[in-house]
């Protein structure tokens, strides 16, 4: 069979006018992929004395994004990128993957308001994170490559 000329073709969305799933692990992912999440949810929000840029993993903001798509609930962020000041006040790990370390975070906080949706985000997050603590009211997801992987906690 010949091989089509031209282009090749971009992949097609799953409903017209929708733009493909952002796919973690692209080297050019920008915000602008980021179909359910902005820059400012996933910022540190301590007292505002940090000034602390937007220095979450990309990678991680796909995964949540197609989390997302794939249970078709909101879904909101608790904590995602933090300073050290503000880790150590609310008692946070350490070495906490919220805590940039070259320059880039690799953890986020999700509400979880009831066990619909914690089973819902657990199934669709099992596959793409590596590290998973699950709390009373909130699941925590990271992908920090210096930290431990495939491990499930209870915070």
């Amino acid at each position: 069979m010949p091989r089509p000329k031209g282009k090749p073709r971009k992949p097609v969305a799953e409903n017209p006018g929708e733009s493909p799933a952002p796919q973690p692990g692209n080297p050019k992912l920008t915000w602008n992929d980021i179909r359910y999440f902005t820059p400012r949810e996933l910022t540190c929000t301590c007292d505002g004395l940090c000034d602390h840029p937007v220095a979450i993993s990309l990678d991680l903001v796909a995964k949540l994004d197609t989390v997302r798509k794939l249970i078709d609930l909101p879904v909101r962020i608790v904590s995602g990128t933090r300073c050290k000041r503000h880790n150590q006040r609310i008692g946070g790990a350490l070495f906490s993957a919220h805590v940039p370390k070259s320059g880039v975070s690799h953890a986020a906080d999700v509400a979880c308001p009831d066990a619909r949706f914690r089973f819902a985000f657990l199934t669709a997050a099992l596959p793409l994170f590596n590290r998973i603590g699950i709390g009373k009211d909130f699941i925590h997801v990271d992908d920090d490559p210096d930290l431990p992987s495939n491990v499930v906690w209870v915070c």
